[in-house]
């Protein structure tokens, strides 16, 4: 949601010098997070879901969250993430520097899930209080990975859309 607001105020101030670099920062934004991000988790409650559904939105949820709005909250993301790439040029930072910004991300997402177990003695997410110690940091490296891949798929699909020139002229 910061993401797509902040693209917004960007769109409203057409023809003008974004304020602070604006563009820059929701470029980043995007490529860092919101694309891998919001790609994994639709990909990953999918797959989840598809193996046994009580894992992440057990049919008890019916009841408060209808079928419109679990298809809102993981499924929508997806085609929105991929009409973003079609309609916006975005600049990558450099790979590097991209997967170095996504993996502290990740790392701070990861240590709160583990304060929040260790504070409360529950897991945010209950599929990681069936698997061992090693399940879960096996877990957590696939995520991860998936990310990682997230972002790069990101990368290369606004690449193939907008061309590799466009991104290595504006990153120097």
């Amino acid at each position: 949601m910061v993401f797509f607001g902040m693209a917004v105020v960007n769109d409203l101030q057409t023809g003008k010098n974004t304020v602070m670099g604006l563009d820059k920062w929701k470029d980043l934004i995007f490529s860092v997070l919101a694309f891998p991000v919001g790609m994994f988790v639709v990909l990953l409650f999918w797959v989840i879901f598809a193996y046994d559904r009580q894992l992440v939105y057990p049919e008890s949820l019916d009841a408060f969250f209808p079928l419109w709005m679990n298809h809102a909250m993981h499924t929508v993301v997806m085609p929105v993430l991929l009409g973003e790439i079609l309609l916006q040029h975005h600049v990558y930072p450099k790979t590097k520097n991209g997967l170095a910004a996504l993996g502290v991300v990740g790392l701070a997402y990861l240590g709160w899930v583990i304060f929040i177990y260790l504070a409360v003695g529950l897991w945010v997410y209950p599929l990681l209080g069936l698997l061992s110690t090693s399940g879960v940091l096996g877990l957590f490296l696939l995520n991860m990975t998936v990310v990682t891949m997230m972002y790069l798929l990101g990368r290369t699909l606004n690449n193939c859309v907008w061309g590799k020139g466009k991104t290595a002229t504006k990153n120097k």
